[in-house]
C-alpha cells in the first residue's frame, strides 16, 4: 500500500499545473452561486403526484370504468420552495373526495375540474401557485352490487406445422364475473379474449390472455391462462360395415363387400378413442338403378376430430332381393 502511494505522489509532481487554473476554478465557483441565487428567486414550475381517495363511497359500489389511483398537481413557485416540495418533503399526498360531491347519474360519475381543484385548494402547500391538474375532469362507470357470470371465449387463429393440428383451448377460468351498471350488463352475454394469431405452432402453447371488456363494465379477474392445444396428426385404419337406406320394406339390400376400409387422420392423444361404432357408411336405395352393377358409399355419421376420411373401396357392388318379411 505503501509503495503505491508513493507512487501516486510521484506521478502528481509530473503534472504541471496552469497558473490560470485557480483563477479559473474561483470564478467558475463564483458562477455557480450566482446562478443558483437567482434560480431560487425564479419562478418555476413543480409537478407533484397525489392519491386520490374517494371517502364515504357506499360498501356496494364497484368502479367499472378507467378511474385513476393518482392526480398529478402542477403548481409554480419560487425555484426553493419549488425544489424543497419536489424532492425535500415527504408528506403523504392525498386527494380526498367525498362521493357525495360528485355527479351520479345512471351508473355513471363525473368528478369536474371544479370538484378537483377544491381538493386541491385543501392540500396547496404553503407558497405554491395552482396551475393545472392532469386529468382535469375524470368520468368513470360504478355498479351498485350487479354482477352475472359470463363465458369466456377464445377470440383467435391459430395454425400449426405438418402434421400438427389445433385440437382447442382450454381457458382458465372458463367464466368470470361482470360488473357493470344494470342498462350495461344486461346485454352482456360473453366476454371475448383479446384477439391473438399464432401461426407454425408445433407443441401446446401456454400464455395469459386479456379479456375484451365493454366500455363501463368491469372483469374479476380481468384475463385468464390459456393452453393453446397442439396434437400429432397419425393415420388410422378400420373396418366399418355398410348400412342402407331409403328401402322398401318389400325389398333387402346385400352389398359385396359387407365392410369397406376407412383410413383417417387423428390425433395421437384420441387414437385409442375412435372405434368403428363412431361411423356410419350407407348406401341410398334412390340412386340405384336397373343397368348399375355397383354404388357409391355416402358417410352419414363421423366424428368431428378427424380429418382426411378415406374409403376403400368407394363404392361397392350390390343386388336387390325381395324380403320374405
Amino acid at each position: 500500500m505503501t509503495d503505491f502511494v508513493k507512487v501516486i505522489f510521484r506521478r502528481l509532481r509530473l503534472i504541471k499545473i496552469d497558473r490560470n487554473l485557480p483563477v479559473f476554478l474561483l470564478f467558475l465557483g463564483l458562477s455557480t452561486i450566482f446562478w443558483f441565487l437567482q434560480t431560487i428567486q425564479e419562478n418555476t414550475e413543480v409537478t407533484l403526484t397525489y392519491r386520490l381517495i374517494i371517502e364515504d363511497l357506499p360498501k356496494d359500489v364497484v368502479f367499472t370504468g378507467d378511474m385513476p389511483s393518482d392526480i398529478q398537481v402542477t403548481y409554480t413557485s419560487k425555484g426553493g420552495n419549488a425544489f424543497y416540495h419536489k424532492f425535500m418533503r415527504n408528506d403523504d399526498l392525498t386527494l380526498v373526495i367525498n362521493f357525495k360531491e360528485v355527479s351520479q347519474k345512471s351508473g355513471k360519475i363525473i368528478i369536474d375540474a371544479n370538484t378537483i381543484r377544491r381538493a386541491v385548494m385543501r392540500k396547496k402547500p404553503q407558497g405554491m401557485t395552482f396551475k393545472a391538474t392532469s386529468p382535469g375532469k375524470i368520468e368513470s362507470y360504478y355498479s351498485n352490487g350487479q354482477h352475472k357470470r359470463v363465458p369466456v371465449i377464445f377470440n383467435g387463429r391459430v395454425s400449426t406445422t405438418a402434421g400438427r393440428y389445433h385440437c382447442g383451448t382450454i381457458l382458465m377460468p372458463e367464466s368470470v364475473d361482470i360488473f357493470a351498471p344494470k342498462h350495461i350488463y344486461g346485454g352482456i352475454t360473453q366476454i371475448k379474449t383479446e384477439n391473438v394469431t399464432y401461426t407454425d405452432l408445433e407443441d401446446t402453447l401456454q400464455t395469459k390472455l386479456a379479456l375484451l371488456v365493454p366500455r363501463g363494465a368491469k372483469a374479476i379477474p380481468d384475463s385468464v391462462d390459456a393452453d393453446i392445444c397442439v396434437d400429432i396428426f397419425t393415420d388410422k385404419t378400420l373396418q366399418v360395415p355398410i348400412y342402407s337406406e331409403n328401402v322398401p320394406g318389400s325389398k333387402l339390400i346385400r352389398t359385396f363387400p359387407l365392410k369397406v376400409n376407412i383410413t383417417f387422420l387423428v390425433s395421437a392423444t384420441l387414437y385409442d378413442e375412435i372405434t368403428p361404432a363412431d361411423f356410419l357408411l350407407v348406401i341410398d336405395y334412390k340412386e340405384l338403378t336397373s343397368d348399375a352393377k355397383r354404388c357409391r358409399i355416402h358417410v352419414r355419421q363421423k366424428p368431428d376430430n378427424i380429418r382426411n376420411l378415406r374409403i376403400s373401396p368407394e363404392t361397392v357392388e350390390y343386388i336387390i332381393e325381395q324380403s320374405n318379411e
